[in-house]
């Protein structure tokens, strides 16, 4: 009998963690769920009127991120190029109203303007008229 027991104890001790997180997990409140941060580049944007489709290119792969709620504000927001993160639970190609946790915004180098090339303007050398050192015989 305590050896039965014993057993029965094991047996659910080691299996309790899989089969809970299995069957558990999706009932669980969004704070007790494990996520991690997704970090992409914005390769396209396109806003429709109840929505704000963005599509992100991460290490992982491509993924389309739908946004429902907050459309003006993300708009606004997010443009192309930028890199963006976003909390998932895991990776998935469909989104929906991801948290967005950062933003950086791309910003393009400007070409250095070269010097203005004005050929009316000739730098001449001055001419010395003393030298550098005087010298005086003794």
């Amino acid at each position: 009998m305590p050896t039965t027991v014993f057993f029965l104890g094991l047996s659910l001790g080691l299996s309790g963690p899989m089969l809970g997180s299995r069957y558990l997990h999706p009932h669980l409140p969004t704070a007790l769920k494990d996520t991690f941060h997704l970090e992409g580049s914005v390769t396209h944007k396109e806003r429709q009127q109840d929505r704000l489709r963005v599509i992100l290119t991460t290490q992982d792969g491509t993924l389309l991120a739908t946004f429902q709620q907050q459309i003006p504000e993300i708009d606004l927001l997010i443009e192309e190029h930028d890199l963006v993160t976003i909390d998932v639970r895991r990776y998935e190609p469909f989104l929906n109203d991801p948290p967005v946790l950062r933003v950086n915004k791309h910003h393009e180098k400007a070409p250095a303007m070269p010097p203005p090339n004005n050929p009316a303007i000739h730098s001449e050398p001055v001419p010395e008229t003393d030298p550098p050192f005087n010298q005086q015989d003794s």
